[in-house]
């Protein structure tokens, strides 16, 4: 699918929490000694993890248990990439002042939103319903689910078996949300963050359903 080249805009690493912090604070080409000197500050830690609670909305408890310093090595590989969207997407640092007042409301995609996006944009009503009738179509929601999340084929196998799959958990649409905004900036348009074609989109689905 043609479409799917827009993934490539996209982070294939994850981002190692410190570095991500150290970007968002805007203290990341600070010298060593520099460096030091802000880490160790005694309200840095409790900023780094309201930072990660806001950007994935979830609890402080939940940030502790990936450890107790500031590397957050618990942190799991699909908040890694989240991450890196984040940072491509160019979030953080302008968006930490809302953040640390407890502002700040992350995007949330749905994974049928994401799906049509990235893989239905821009298609005449005839090509979106090739697609969609594609023998193969099924296997490439997955695979796109599980390459842009980093998360394993039978967790996105098992959120349902149409294009919606309903039961993804919240942080991953989180998760598609950055992906969308990184493919936005990398872009330098907002085009993919507009709806296109919507109801030849929404005629299609329903004439393969």
């Amino acid at each position: 699918m043609k479409n799917c080249e827009i993934l490539k805009k996209l982070p294939k690493e994850g981002l190692e929490p410190r570095q991500f912090l150290r970007h968002c604070f805007g203290i990341a080409k600070l010298t060593p000694s520099e460096l030091l000197e802000e880490e160790t500050d005694s309200q840095y830690r409790k900023k780094c993890i309201t930072v990660f609670c806001a950007i994935f909305d979830i609890q402080r408890a939940t940030v502790r248990k990936w450890g107790s310093d500031l590397n957050f090595e618990g942190m799991p590989k699909y908040c890694r990439i989240a991450l890196a969207y984040i940072y491509a997407a160019q979030i953080t640092p302008n968006q930490l002042g809302s953040i640390l007042r407890g502002n700040f409301v992350p995007p949330s995609v749905d994974a049928q939103t994401f799906l049509e996006k990235v893989l239905l944009d821009g298609l005449t009503e005839q090509e979106i319903l090739q697609t969609v009738s594609h023998a193969n179509f099924r296997g490439t929601c997955v695979k796109t689910l599980t390459d842009v999340l980093q998360i394993g084929t039978k967790s996105v196998q098992d959120w349902g078996q149409d294009m919606s799959f309903s039961k993804m958990p919240r942080i991953h649409k989180h998760t598609l949300g950055y992906a969308l905004a990184a493919i936005s900036r990398a872009s330098s348009t907002d085009a993919y963050l507009k709806p296109s074609k919507p109801a030849a989109v929404s005629k299609a689905l329903s004439t393969a359903a």
